[in-house]
């Protein structure tokens, strides 16, 4: 790797040397840990988009600092007495960044657009409550009437359930809910097109416009003159993309950035104790995916001897960015977490499962990351883990993000790393990933037990039971058929210039620049 360094250099080179003198007042940079795969909002679904989307956009409703649902595009809404209908007002005056009025037609037309087969959104299944939704996507029912959601006039929007969901009004939160222009998609397209996700054809409602994307390097926004609610002084954010953790820093360090996460595992121990580096409360549980139909995995043996071969204790420290051991699926802080779920770390228990087995171990096991600095240092200890505990060799193979993302949903590879960061507060968000039609469900697995056990929860209202119900389940998929293994929880490490004020990184990582104040 030594005969591309000049590469890096150059590269910095070039972006320091275009970058204007930032304002003193009114910029505000931020990394990108690499290029969006989109953002068209209804089929976003990496962690990628997410500091771009919460801040071109809002839904109709949102967590306040306190995680507690609060009014946005909604002003107000009712839910009926037996918890199936929620009738949500619109805010009076709110206009599209083109001045377009909003209409309660624009959140019918973009939950059609969601469920909608050719679309294709992984996020669909988020919206299976809702009466005939399910059935809409899956093809079975073709009139999107039969779905329960319309618009009574041009201020309500009416969300009729098949039963009663505990966690539901958390739903609208999230940004494949926000609505959708009609006339913008399908100018440039079929309703499935993301054509329209692109400067100069995007309309938004948040805080912030597109006003440029330059691919693999920057997306730049601008404030929103349309914006409904108020804001600090920022005038533009340069989202910047930077795959490289010391050109980051580096930037960083220069003035150029204001805002920076995912700091590389040496930096955070050298930069440890600063003042700058700040830590947030983070729902994120780091996990290894097994593809349980390709062999020598599809033998649940094997998977078990695999995760039992793991000692966990050992990631925080090769990674020194406060992450902890996960045992359950479901992170702390969460109903549902628990520190006795999962197989335990005991290497003669691994070894007589894999005996036991009967496997063929003695080709290498396909193990696939991103080419970024903690999926190569977890990968390298699982690789080291599993060669002396078990014999097993692993082969690594790194892929840049997109290519990755790809790689991943063709589910031929037996190992990746991933994690998995809530979209709401609720267990359900954790543990429907892996239903089995779960559009982010990669690992092949299904299991009819886990899915009635995770959709009868859904719909308790009672927590002890709901609990009792999650923890069945979790135990199903880490303990009885060992489908992923979680790894680590971990906060939210970033630096963040002394300047910036009143910036909110709340646990799922919802990077909020509305309020922020920059000061000298």
């Amino acid at each position: 790797m030594l005969r591309h360094w000049w590469v890096a250099v150059l590269a910095l080179a070039s972006v320091c040397a275009g970058a204007a003198e930032p304002s003193a007042s009114k910029n505000l940079s931020v990394r990108l840990l690499g290029e969006p795969e989109t953002l068209d909002w209804s089929k976003a679904h990496t962690s990628i988009e997410t500091y771009v989307l919460v801040n071109i956009m809002d839904g109709l409703v949102q967590f306040d600092s306190n995680m507690q649902v609060a009014p946005a595009l909604a002003e107000s809404w009712k839910v009926s007495k037996d918890g199936r209908t929620y009738t949500f007002k619109l805010r009076p005056g709110v206009k599209w960044s083109d001045g377009v009025p909003l209409k309660a037609k624009d959140f019918v037309y973009s939950w059609k657009r969601l469920l909608t087969p050719a679309t294709a959104a992984s996020y669909a299944y988020l919206l299976y409550d809702v009466q005939g939704a399910e059935a809409f996507n899956k093809g079975t029912v073709k009139d999107f009437s039969k779905v329960g959601i319309k618009a009574i006039g041009d201020s309500t929007v009416q969300v009729k359930l098949a039963r009663s969901i505990a966690y539901w009004i958390d739903i609208p939160t999230f940004w494949v809910t926000f609505p959708v222009r009609q006339d913008v998609v399908e100018k440039y397209g079929p309703i499935s097109n993301s054509e329209w996700a692109a400067p100069g054809k995007m309309v938004t409602l948040g805080a912030f416009s597109l006003v440029s994307h330059d691919y693999d390097s920057k997306i730049v926004v601008k404030t929103n003159p349309n914006y409904y609610s108020t804001r600090g002084n920022v005038d533009t954010v340069e989202f910047m993309v930077l795959k490289d953790d010391s050109t980051a820093l580096t930037l960083y360090e220069s003035g150029r950035l204001d805002f920076l996460t995912d700091i590389s595992s040496i930096d955070l121990k050298r930069l440890a104790g600063r003042e700058d580096l700040k830590s947030y409360p983070y729902y994120k549980t780091g996990y290894i995916g097994l593809v349980t139909s390709q062999p020598p995995l599809n033998n649940v043996k094997v998977r078990r001897a695999i995760s039992m071969a793991i000692n966990k204790l050992e990631i925080g420290k090769v990674l020194h960015g406060g992450q902890m051991p996960a045992n359950s699926w479901v992170p702390p802080r969460m109903l549902g977490h628990s520190d006795n779920i999962g197989l335990p770390f005991d290497v003669d228990k691994a070894r007589e499962e894999l005996k036991a087995s009967g496997a063929d171990i003695s080709k290498p096991i396909q193990l696939i990351i991103p080419n970024w600095d903690k999926p190569l240092i977890v990968a390298q200890y699982l690789q080291e883990s599993l060669k002396k505990n078990l014999g097993l060799t692993v082969s690594i193979q790194q892929f840049d993000h997109k290519t990755f993302r790809s790689t991943v949903d063709l589910k031929t590879n037996p190992l990746f790393i991933l994690s998995w960061s809530a979209d709401f507060p609720d267990p359900d968000d954790f543990m429907s990933v892996f239903l089995s039609d779960s559009g982010n469900n990669r690992t092949t697995w299904k299991n009819k037990k886990f899915d009635e056990l995770v959709l009868k929860a859904r719909g308790t209202l009672d927590e002890k039971i709901r609990e009792k119900m999650y923890s069945e389940a979790q135990r199903i998929l880490l303990e009885d058929d060992a489908a992923i293994i979680a790894l680590y929880y971990e906060p939210n490490m970033a630096l963040v210039k002394p300047k910036v004020q009143n910036l909110e990184l709340n646990p799922l990582n919802y990077l909020l620049l509305r309020k922020v104040s920059l000061g000298s």
